[in-house]
């Protein structure tokens, strides 16, 4: 019989639950793909974790080996598996304990990815406090240019800002069922493009592959690293306005892979809001963004 139920494990073995969120008074996220029993990027994981927790190697191996062991129990699950591991620190008897766990849900199909992503610009700004590690030395981030670059760019459980973006957009549908997914879109206090909430971003102008500069804000993606690694990307300082006119637009991230993109039209008032009539049309893929899918599917899943 196929097990398609959810599974949950830690450091002390398989559990039928984990502890919420908000239990870790800091932590750290990865959303890691598993397909066909394996995950394809799980060394990149791994090396993100490590870096932003500064792990012990008997941590690391310990929660590659169980990462690996939650993935086999998936292979026979129809569509893959998504796969959440959390780690930080738990407070217990006013405690704080080191903490691991990892989740693991089936991947729904039809997906609300299948339809593309709509950009939506918010208002809320990123600091370099929503992706810096909390396990960062206080002391050196408080000197102004000593924050280590390898404590930046991680992906944090405290997700206050990025639902702060999310809560700009709950509005009535303004969208039909079958339509593209609205993605909430952050900028740095300059208002240049950095990611979108759960995605990093894609740019291609004269035929060339852009990013935003994660250099201080947004979280430095593992599919996005993949990328680089098949094809030439570039970094730069992205305004709203170029990914008006850009090419081809997309988002990427280690569970949808690669996604065909464009940036919501709307126009807001003291009256409230308006959006074009297509914004309820799906995204296609163009011919470069078609390319990156198909050497995903090719070198992936």
């Amino acid at each position: 019989m196929t097990d398609t139920l959810s599974l949950y494990y830690s450091a002390s073995g398989e559990q039928q639950a984990v502890v919420p969120d908000s239990a870790f008074e800091y932590g750290l996220l990865e959303t890691m793909r598993a397909d066909r029993g394996s995950i394809p990027l799980l060394q990149l994981h791994i090396e993100r974790l490590t870096r932003s927790a500064n792990l012990a190697r008997n941590t690391q191996c310990r929660i590659a080996e169980s990462l690996g062991a939650v993935a086999a129990r998936t292979q026979h699950w129809a569509h893959g598996a998504r796969l959440r591991l959390r780690y930080g620190s738990v407070s217990t008897d006013t405690v704080l304990s080191p903490h691991w766990d990892i989740s693991a849900f089936p991947l729904e199909v039809p997906s609300p990815w299948d339809n593309g992503v709509l950009l939506g610009p918010c208002d809320t700004r990123l600091s370099e406090a929503d992706t810096r590690s909390p396990f960062s030395d206080s002391d050196a981030n408080s000197c102004i240019g000593s924050v280590q670059s390898d404590h930046m760019g991680c992906k944090l459980l405290d997700r206050k800002t990025y639902d702060l973006a999310a809560n700009e957009w709950r509005f009535p549908a303004f969208c039909s069922a079958g339509g593209p997914l609205l993605e909430p879109l952050l900028c740095d206090p300059d208002g240049f493009a950095i990611e979108a909430s759960r995605s990093n971003l894609l740019i291609l102008r004269d035929g060339c592959w852009r990013t935003p500069n994660l250099g201080r804000f947004g979280v430095r993606g593992v599919m996005l690293r993949w990328l680089a690694g098949q094809v030439e990307i570039g970094d730069d300082d992205i305004s709203l306005s170029e990914l008006q006119v850009a090419d081809e637009l997309a988002v990427c991230n280690s569970v949808r892979g690669v996604v065909p993109a464009r940036l919501l039209s709307v126009h807001r008032s003291p009256s409230g809001m308006s959006v074009t009539p297509n914004e309820s049309i799906p995204v296609m893929p163009g011919p470069a963004v078609s390319a990156l899918q198909q050497r995903i599917s090719e070198k992936l899943w």
